[in-house]
């Protein structure tokens, strides 16, 4: 779990769930498995922009990344493989559904956000 502090106005933490991590559910996962992560600032302010970045790793190449949550604030720009936008407050969500081309393999891909005014 990832806990971002933020000065003054509010306090953000976001909980990354990589796609297919091994402790989930105790399940062995192989070790060429897509995995889906989130890149994000460590620290920001009340009602500034936000950007996610969604990285894949472990793919044979072309990915196609399909946002299945995007909070509210916030659009997906397929070209750059970001989220951008103005977080709302409470608890917002980023999913994405992932296919590599080249071996029709899946992941999904959870960040779960909570924005709290201060």
């Amino acid at each position: 779990m990832k806990v971002i502090s933020i000065a003054a106005a509010a306090l953000i933490s976001l909980i990354v769930v990589p796609a297919h991590s091994a402790t989930l559910s105790g399940v062995d996962v192989p070790a060429d498995a897509l995995r889906v992560e989130f890149i994000s600032p460590d620290i920001l302010k009340a009602d500034q922009s936000l950007t996610v970045g969604v990285v894949v790793t472990r793919s044979t190449g072309a990915v196609q990344v399909i946002p299945t949550s995007t909070p509210k604030g916030m659009s997906y720009n397929a070209a750059t493989q970001e989220f951008s936008g103005i977080p709302a407050n409470g608890r917002n969500e980023f999913s994405v559904h992932v296919t590599d081309a080249g071996t029709s393999q899946t992941a999904d891909g959870i960040l779960t956000l909570d924005v709290v005014p201060r």
